[in-house]
């Protein structure tokens, strides 16, 4: 059957029926345009690029692009903000794209929004890219530079089966399961930027990133 099913699929729409459909059109443009504007508003939350540039760092966007193979990135809950937090977006961005051919699930800390803090709702985003990796298999590849917890804010990002402690749990079960975690570190991470970075299974430094988990690193500043 299907080695005889046609190469192509209906044909050329009529005149009459396109101008009837010119409305719906217009309305649908009009909606991917709000779209894209509010994408294009999360991607620009947080301090501005040039300041990142000038301390010659990256943006997320930036670092990805770098990470994967050209034009693979399909970047998932861009809009995704369950919390309806001030900054407007969960901090982190996720999304699929393929490394050297092979297809990962990516999750990436969002370093001009409070330098890529904890903030509400970002745990649920990142259980979304912990899934992805599971039901397809695929590696979970970090990009973290992440400052700890938005202090104002702990007692919203802590608690809870479903809050910050949960994606270091989610990380041990991928892990049981053959599924790579992977991490590249970037700048200063501690506290909760600490333990997504030494809780995957394999970890890539970048020569200025640190770390700290507790004590004395964190209390002085990680001077």
């Amino acid at each position: 059957y299907f080695e005889k099913m046609p190469s192509t699929f209906g044909g050329q729409l009529e005149e009459f029926k396109i101008q009837a459909m010119r409305e719906n059109i217009n309305e649908i443009k009009g909606e991917e345009k709000k779209l894209a504007e509010a994408v294009d508003k999360v991607k620009k939350a947080g301090i501005p690029a040039e300041t990142l540039h000038q301390r010659g760092e990256k943006t997320v966007y930036e670092r990805i692009e770098l990470l994967v193979d050209p034009g693979t990135f399909l970047p998932l809950n861009t809009l995704y903000n369950p919390a309806n937090n001030e900054e407007g977006t969960t901090g982190v961005v996720n999304g699929i794209g393929q490394i050297e051919g092979r297809y990962a699930s990516i999750i990436a800390s969002d370093n001009k929004v409070l330098a890529g803090a904890w903030i509400p709702g970002q745990a649920e985003n990142i259980f979304r890219a912990q899934d992805i990796a599971e039901r397809l298999h695929i590696p979970l590849v970090w990009v973290l530079n992440c400052s700890g917890v938005k202090l104002t804010q702990q007692e919203e990002v802590y608690a809870g089966r479903r809050g910050h402690g949960r994606p270091f749990f989610r990380h041990a079960e991928l892990a049981q399961k053959g599924i790579p975690v992977l991490v590249a570190v970037f700048g200063t991470n501690p506290a909760g930027g600490g333990y997504h970075g030494i809780s995957p299974a394999m970890i890539f430094a970048h020569k200025n990133a640190n770390i700290a988990v507790g004590g004395a690193g964190i209390v002085s500043g990680m001077s």
